[in-house]
Parts: C-alpha cells; structure tokens; sequence
C-alpha cells in the first residue's frame, strides 16, 4: 500500500468518527420528535377509511335520486345559515355523495340605504344573497363551516366545522401537535435532522476500504448490537428513497423550509400558473342576469378534467368563478378555472400541461406523502412509518448496550478528527444550513455546545 493510500485511509477513518458523532447526535436529540411524526403519520394515513366510518351520515346519502339543480341545493344550505356567507362549494360527483357547502364567516350585504337586505341589487337584476355577498374581512379568520346537502331532494343532511372532520383533526396533530403554526418548527426541526441522519447513516454504512458490498449486506452479526446494527442499516437503506421522498415533500410544505422552497420555484419560473386576482366579469349591459350556478357548474364540466371540483363564486356584481379540481389524488387532471359570471367566457384556464417540471413534482409527491393514491400507496407509507420507529428504537438500544454509567458515551472526538473534516463537508453543512433554516440554527447551536467542550478542555462525553 503506497502511502497516499495509506493516508486515504486514516483520513477516512477519522472523518468517519465525525460522521459518526453527527450521527448520534441527530438521533440522541430529536428520535422524541421522529417517534410523534411517525405514529401520527400512520395515524393520518387512515383517513380515508376513518372519515368513511366516523362521516358517513354527511358524505354519504341515504337514498339516491336524481340530482336537482346545483341553485337548489345551495339554495337549501344558504336558508339553514342565512347569516353565513358562502365561501366555496364542492358539487357532489360520484353517485351517493352529499354536494359540500362552505361557509366561512359572517356575510355583509350593502344596499343604497346602507341597510341589509334579502337581496343584492346589481345592474337592474336580482340576485340572490345565496350565491353573491361581500366578503367581511373582519371575519376573515373565522372557522369555516361544512354544509352537506343531499343533492337529489336537497336536504341539508348535517353540518360540521372543518376542524371537525377527521383529516383536518389529524393532518393538524401531525404537522404541529394541535397547537397553533408557531409549533410547526418542532415538526420540521424532527424532519431536517432526519434527513441529516439519513446523510450521515449512508455514509457510515457505505462499503470503504477493504469492506465490500456483500459484507455490508450480507448478515454476520456475532452479538446482540450487531444484530440490531445490521437490522437498523439495512431496513433504512432498502426504503431509504422512499424515506427520503417523504422528507422532502413535507419539508416543501414546512413553515421556513418551505417558504425557501418556494423562492426557489419563483426564482426559476417553476411555479404552478395562477389566474391574475384582478379578473372581473363584464356587467356592463343592463338587465343582463347572472348565469345560474348550474350552468357554471355545467359549462366548467365541459372545459375541466373528469375530476370532482371546488367552485368559489363570485363575491360582487363584477366578480368572477374561480374553479380548480378538489380531488388531489389525480395530478394529470389539476386545473384551474375562471369564468365570467354573466356570459360564462372563459378568462383563465390552466392545467398539467402548462404546468412546469417541478410544478409537477410536488403534484405527485404531495399526494403520495399523505397517502392519496391508495392501497399501495398506504401499505408502502405504514412500512416507512414502522422503519423509522424500528430506527429510533434500535438507536437507543445500541446506545444503550454502549451506555457507560454517568455519561452519554458520545462517539468522541479528538483534535485530529476535526482536522480531518474536509472543505466538501463544510459547504454542505453550510447549503443544508440555509436550505433548511431550522436545522441551521439548531447545527449552529450543537456546534457551539461541541465548541465548549474545546475551548473549555473539557473531555467530550
């Protein structure tokens, strides 16, 4: 062996022990955080089945008859709630289910007087209070509420507030515990370091040196933390792309991970297109009524995917239809809508097609992330949640047959190893750091708690 290669192979040895402390610190630290997100993640990877159980009696109607017109069946929720406006409505579209009714808030309806009256008068046509009212910012945050009306007798079958359906309970406790968004970084400092922890593992489980690929797959365990070893590396690395996958869309959707993600999209074009806010329908001509949402609603189904869709009606005489698809489990049929509301014209429609590459990207990885593509889909995220809880408890586990009494027998850390730390390594830590805001901070903090060890010399744990 010449001695570069003999110098390759110190050198790698003592980078590995710094891999190795990384390592143990990412599971040490945040493994509480990793146990939460993965139990509650298979819980909310049940929703279908749940909500089938626990919202029949709203989704689902009793007797099926032909539908009556989209006016009528809003029409019916509107008179259960007069003082509520209606923010969206999601007609029913596969046989048996309730047409959606969201309300969200208080409604304020102007008139000349400056009184509220049963009707809105715009260009000398009637319109009713039902389809067009006037937002109230005020009551912009007010909780939305779900009416679900039986769309063949229009009945209004029941009512619920969106925090109450299961999914909006469970996607709530999964991504910040219930509490309000400024819990959210717990989840995504849980999700960052795991992805530092996958980094680091792989790099430890790599075959170097005289290791070879067989040894490293090959079972060979003598002892008992060796057999926890071998089955904590090899269950991570056989579903590490689909672990990873999981990390990654979730952290495009995190609070401070995301929104660089989304500066990320705007800068290179690559975000999904969007109708311009200032879209308005042509009410110039007098006497001309407003299209009956049943024409929208039929008219959108001529242009749109066969997908079932959200309607946003239009909040003044010169507003317009804003339609998108509300099914999400379908990314080739995503759309966007808009329509004038008197002539039905269309103003703005875009699709898949005019969707760019990592538009796409997230259409697909979003919905897989929450289980939205089925059986398969399901199976495969219940395994990655129970690899991940197999991983944090064998960690410990090793950790603890390693254990010394009164210290956390941290892998240590010497002068050389740190010299050993190549340029690489600190632009990488350096790009995660920025990329991912809330493990850069933390990273910082660990380094100067490492830093203290150090300067203070004292012996690392």
């Amino acid at each position: 062996m010449s001695d570069s290669d003999i110098q390759h192979s110190n050198s790698s040895a003592l980078l590995h022990r710094v891999f190795w402390r990384l390592h143990f610190w990412s599971g040490l630290l945040t493994a509480p955080i990793l146990l939460f997100a993965a139990l509650t993640g298979i819980l909310y990877i049940f929703t279908p089945q749940i909500e089938a159980w626990k919202h029949a009696e709203l989704d689902k109607v009793a007797q099926i008859l032909p539908a009556l017109s989209l006016d009528q069946q809003v029409a019916a929720a509107a008179d259960s709630f007069p003082e509520k406006r209606i923010k969206s409505i999601v007609p029913a579209y596969a046989e048996g289910e309730t047409t959606q009714v969201i309300f969200g808030g208080k409604k304020t309806v102007s008139t000349d007087a400056g009184k509220t009256t049963g009707h809105e008068e715009h260009q000398g046509h009637s319109v009713p209070q039902a389809v067009k009212v006037q937002s109230n910012d005020h009551d912009a945050s007010a909780e939305n509420l779900i009416v679900y009306v039986d769309p063949g007798t229009a009945k209004v079958q029941g009512s619920i507030a969106e925090s109450g359906r299961f999914r909006n309970w469970a996607r709530k406790l999964h991504s910040n515990m219930l509490q309000n968004d400024g819990w959210r970084w717990i989840i995504e400092l849980g999700a960052s370091w795991m992805l530092m922890m996958m980094i680091t593992g792989i790099y430890l489980w790599w075959p170097r040196g005289k290791a070879s690929w067989r040894s490293v797959l090959r079972y060979t365990g003598s002892n008992s933390r060796a057999n926890w070893r071998y089955l904590h590396s090899i269950l991570s690395i056989v579903l590490g792309v689909f672990t990873l996958t999981i990390l990654l869309t979730g952290l495009t959707w995190s609070k401070y991970a995301g929104e660089n993600f989304r500066a990320v999209q705007s800068a290179t074009a690559q975000n999904t297109p969007r109708a311009p806010k200032d879209l308005k329908s042509n009410n110039s001509v007098d006497g001309k009524a407003a299209l009956s949402m049943e024409s929208v609603y039929q008219q959108a189904r001529k242009q749109a995917p066969d997908i079932q869709m959200q309607m946003t009606p239009p909040a003044s005489d010169s507003g317009v239809w804003r339609i998108d698809n509300h099914d999400r489990s379908q990314p080739d049929k995503r759309f966007q809508l808009v329509m004038d509301s008197y002539s039905g014209k269309t103003l703005f429609q875009s699709g898949w097609q005019q969707m760019p590459v990592l538009s796409r990207a997230t259409a697909i990885g979003i919905p897989f992330h929450r289980g939205e593509f089925g059986w398969w889909n399901q199976t495969l995220l219940v395994l990655i949640g129970l690899s991940v809880i197999f991983s944090v408890v064998s960690g410990y586990v090793m950790w603890l047959q390693r254990r010394k009494t009164g210290s956390l027998s941290a892998p240590k850390l010497e002068r050389k190893h740190v010299r050993a730390i190549p340029w690489w390594m600190c632009l990488l830590m350096l790009a995660l750091g920025i990329a991912l805001p809330v493990l850069g901070f933390s990273l910082l903090l660990l380094l100067l708690l490492e830093a203290t060890f150090w300067y203070g010399k004292r012996t690392p744990v």
